[in-house]
């Protein structure tokens, strides 16, 4: 299981919805999510599909590994990390940090029994304010099997 207690409300698989926040790049517009959530060494492993409505082409693949204070994110766009964003609790909800040359995003997930709640916020530049980029809420799915 997850070394901190508090990641044990994230594991398992969820889907929802999502609202697209317009940036400089996409339009506003809303989103099917997937998130499963596992346990990994010294923290969690999270595989991530966003399939935006409406669109045509290859949804958004994501996986993350956090482990103790650091958070890793590789997804379909194809950016490596440089170097591991942070990984802190600010009351219930994990907050996952990652700055680079190309920004800073900021994602806070807080799960309540079979819901999970995503916010997703960037900054470009990095010492920008942040704002909204995506509001996901999510149903935990039943275990298969």
């Amino acid at each position: 299981m997850a070394p901190d207690p508090r990641l044990r409300g994230l594991l398992g698989d969820w889907t929802g919805t999502e609202e697209l926040f317009p940036t400089a790049w996409t339009a506003a517009g809303s989103a099917r999510g997937a998130l499963s959530v596992e346990p990994g060494p010294d923290g969690i492993l999270l595989d991530y599909v966003e399939s935006r409505d409406g669109a045509d082409g290859a949804p958004l693949v994501a996986h993350a590994v956090v482990a103790g204070a650091g958070f890793w994110w590789f997804d379909t766009y194809g950016f490596t990390p440089e170097a591991p964003g942070t990984a802190t609790w600010e009351g219930d909800a994990l907050v996952l940090d990652r700055r680079s040359d190309r920004g800073r995003t900021v994602t806070r997930l807080r799960a309540d029994g079979d819901r999970l709640s995503l916010e997703l916020d960037t900054a470009v530049p990095a010492d920008a304010e942040p704002a909204p980029l995506v509001r996901g809420v999510y149903t935990r799915q039943p275990a298969e099997g």
